[in-house]
């Protein structure tokens, strides 16, 4: 190739048209290799009904399970109370101590996580 007075090679217009032709069929070649499909939007919303049904359906046997021991818990504390007033008692402070063990092992760890980050 001939340089012009810069320096730099003579580009001529057959010469882009042949770069720009060669690009054109390796990217097409590309987009045949690496080819995907984009489902279609009723394959989303078909997936959004049927997460929105299982977590529906989670949060109800959660809710029933919260339900059946919230009313055990609570029948056997009116049970003791009126049956057993210093068992009732003695269930209240051991909930607190329990409460105040549980609270400081928790920190403890969440501080010995943070210490070992």
């Amino acid at each position: 190739m001939k340089k012009d007075q810069s320096g730099y090679p003579k580009h001529s217009a057959k010469n882009d048209l042949v770069v720009v032709d060669q690009l054109n069929r390796s990217l097409e070649n590309f987009d045949e290799a690496i080819s995907f499909e984009i489902p279609h939007p009723s394959f989303f919303e078909e997936k959004i009904k049927i997460q929105r049904a299982e977590t529906k359906r989670k949060r109800l046997r959660e809710l029933l399970f919260f339900t059946v021991t919230a009313a055990v818990i609570l029948s056997f504390l009116f049970f003791a109370l009126y049956l057993q007033p210093e068992l009732f008692l003695v269930l209240q402070v051991l909930t607190v101590v329990f409460i105040c063990c549980y609270t400081v092992y928790v920190k403890r760890k969440v501080k010995m996580c943070h210490e070992q980050t």
